[in-house]
């Protein structure tokens, strides 16, 4: 059963808050309590989307992370494994936390649920559009590669040639300070094939490299 704090994402009821402790919003402490998630989100607003951590969730929003918050007022469409894209507005925002307001209530208890099907099915993380050229190294020989899209946990990649299932190989891709990302081919159909990181991918470093590869 998830862990219970307050929510954190609906309109203030007092001054606007300060740097420091003391600045958490006090809308936080007068909603219906929310459930702890500490999951990858998508966020998408001014025609980018860039991933966020959902840090909690309830019937009316969400608490969320990223590294530059849309101001409040904001429109969003914000997405979550087990939470189909779901228009809302920021109610708030300080630092690189922010709260929003859903438009349409949901249900956490459903998304939760959603998250593993009974088929056993696990509701996947967003994945976020990237045309890029990498060379995939296997056996230190580079294969021409193209991401077709990424997430925190693997990227989708077109090859000239198919791969077989269980190849290990590193993604010439630089996120932060990690150059070259280790992983597994997890899938292979036609020329595409999914490509699975041995070690997640931090949300931010994500957030990063997708706002620096928009058009200018």
């Amino acid at each position: 059963m998830p862990h219970r704090m307050e929510q954190a994402a609906m309109p203030p009821t007092a001054a606007a808050p300060t740097a420091g402790p003391s600045a958490v919003p006090v809308e936080r402490r007068h909603d219906a309590r929310a459930a702890t998630v500490f999951t990858i989100g998508k966020i998408s607003f001014d025609g980018r989307s860039l991933p966020c951590m959902v840090r909690d969730l309830s019937e009316g929003g969400m608490r969320i992370q990223l590294p530059a918050p849309p101001p409040p007022g904001a429109r969003v469409l914000i997405e979550m494994r087990g939470l189909d894209p779901r228009l809302a507005r920021i109610r708030w925002a300080v630092g690189h936390e922010a709260g929003l307001s859903f438009d349409l209530r949901c249900c956490p208890a459903d998304i939760f649920a959603a998250r593993a099907s009974r088929s056993g099915r696990i509701a996947r993380q967003p994945r976020f559009p990237m045309r890029h050229a990498v060379p995939l190294l296997i056996d230190d020989m580079p294969i021409p590669a193209t991401i077709e899209n990424i997430s925190v946990g693997g990227a989708r990649l077109t090859l000239p040639e198919p791969l077989e299932d269980g190849r290990q190989a590193v993604l010439g891709l630089t996120l932060g300070d990690r150059h070259g990302i280790a992983g597994t081919i997890c899938w292979s159909r036609d020329d595409s094939c999914g490509f699975r990181f041995v070690q997640p991918i931090s949300s931010v470093t994500l957030a990063v490299m997708l706002d620096a590869a928009r058009p200018a």
